[in-house]
C-alpha cells in the first residue's frame, strides 16, 4: 500500500511574506510604535475609510507628536486655531465684551478639552493620510518597491529623533523657569517703588503743617521753662533779700513770646481746608476716567495740570472739606470705588 501523503502545513502569519503596502507603511512610519500603527492602518484600509481612534500621544502631546511625525501642516493649523481662539476669549471677551469670570473660565476649559480630544481622536487618521501621500510620491519617484522603501526610511521618524525632541522640551522648560526666576529678582522692585512714589508724592504738601506744629511747640516751650528756677525757695535768706527787680522782670519776658507765637501760627492753617489726592497720572485719559468714576458716584472731582521733569502730569483732587472728619469720610467712599485717596491739608 503506497504511503498516504499528508497535507502540507500552510505557512503561518509569521512565515508569510510581508505585503508591499505593509512594507511601505513600515518604511514611512519608522520603528517607533510601528506595530500599533500598522494594525490601525490595516483596519482603515480594509474598511476603505478612516474612523476616530484614540491616540494618547496625539491628544496629550499634540504639538510634540506632530513634530515627531513630521506633520508640519497639521501642527501649524493646530497652533493657529488654538492661538486664535485664545485671542478671542482673552482679548475680545475680556476687554471688549467684558465677559464674567465664570464664562471666561468655562470657555478656557472647553478649549483645553477640545484641543486634547480632537487631535487624540483623529490623530491616527491624519497620520494615515500623510503616510499614504508620502508613499505615493516615493513609489512614483522610484523604480522598485525596495527603492521606495529606502527613500521613505531616510525620512522616517526614529528613536533618536524622539530623544532629541525630548531634550528640546527640557531646554525650553529650563529656559522658562530661569526666565521666571530672573523676572522675580529683587532688582526689578525699584521700578514699582518709583511709580508708587510718583503717585504718593502729592500728600507731601502736608509737611508745612508738621513744621508749623514744631514752631508752635518751640514757642510754647519757653513758657514752661520758668519752673526750673523754682528750686530756689529752699534758701530762706535769698527770698527775704530778693524783692529786687530781676526776678519779676525775668518771668514776664517769656510770657509775651508764648502769647504771640501761638496766636500767629494757628491763624494760617485755620483758614485752610482739607482735600483729597486721588492720584497723579501721566496719561490724561486715565485721569479723566478716574474723574468720571467719581462724578458718577456723586463725588465732585477736579483735574489739575502739574509740570514735572518727566513731562506734564494730571492730578485728580476732591474737596475742599471743612474739617478732617469730613475728608476722612469722603476718602473712605473713594477707596470703596477702588481708587486711592490721601487726605492732605495745604
Amino acid at each position: 500500500m503506497p504511503e498516504s501523503g499528508m497535507p502540507a502545513t500552510p505557512p503561518t502569519a509569521a512565515q508569510a511574506p510581508e505585503s508591499a503596502t505593509t512594507a511601505l507603511y513600515r518604511a514611512a512610519l519608522g520603528p517607533v510604535n510601528i506595530a500599533r500603527y500598522l494594525a490601525v492602518f490595516e483596519r482603515f484600509d480594509e474598511a476603505g475609510r478612516t474612523s476616530p481612534a484614540w491616540n494618547a500621544a496625539a491628544g496629550l502631546l499634540t504639538v510634540n507628536w506632530m513634530v515627531f511625525r513630521q506633520l508640519w501642516g497639521a501642527a501649524l493649523a493646530y497652533v493657529a486655531c488654538v492661538g486664535a481662539l485664545l485671542l478671542l476669549i482673552l482679548g475680545l471677551g475680556r476687554h471688549i465684551l467684558q465677559w464674567p469670570a465664570a464664562v471666561e473660565w468655562g470657555l478656557l476649559v472647553a478649549l483645553g478639552l477640545l484641543s486634547i480630544l480632537i487631535p487624540g481622536a483623529y490623530g491616527n487618521a491624519i497620520l494615515h493620510a500623510d503616510a499614504r501621500r508620502r508613499i505615493t510620491h516615493a513609489v512614483r519617484a522610484a523604480k522598485t518597491v525596495r527603492e521606495a522603501c529606502a527613500a521613505l526610511e531616510e525620512k522616517a521618524s526614529t528613536a533618536r529623533r524622539r530623544w532629541g525632541l525630548a531634550l528640546l522640551n527640557g531646554l525650553a522648560l529650563a529656559a522658562v523657569l530661569v526666565g521666571s526666576a530672573v523676572w522675580d529678582l529683587p532688582w526689578r522692585k525699584p521700578v514699582v517703588d518709583r511709580n508708587t512714589v510718583t503717585l504718593a508724592s502729592p500728600p507731601a504738601v502736608a509737611e508745612p503743617v508738621a513744621a508749623a506744629d514744631a514752631v508752635i511747640e518751640s514757642a510754647v516751650a519757653p513758657s514752661k521753662s520758668p519752673p526750673p528756677p523754682t528750686p530756689e525757695p529752699p534758701s530762706p535768706v535769698v527770698q527775704t533779700q530778693a524783692p529786687s527787680t530781676p526776678e519779676p522782670s525775668s518771668a514776664p519776658e517769656p510770657a509775651p513770646r508764648a502769647a504771640t507765637a501761638p496766636t500767629r501760627a494757628p491763624a494760617a492753617p485755620a483758614a485752610q481746608a482739607h482735600g483729597i489726592n486721588v492720584g497723579l497720572f501721566a496719561d490724561k485719559a486715565n485721569a479723566e476716567r478716574a474723574q468720571a468714576r467719581l462724578v458718577e458716584a456723586g463725588i465732585p472731582a477736579i483735574l489739575q495740570t502739574v509740570d514735572s521733569p518727566r513731562g506734564e502730569l494730571t492730578r485728580v483732587r476732591v474737596g475742599p472739606f471743612g474739617n478732617r472728619a469730613q475728608a476722612d469720610d469722603m476718602a473712605a467712599r473713594i477707596r470703596a470705588l477702588g481708587l486711592d485717596a490721601v487726605v492732605f491739608r495745604p
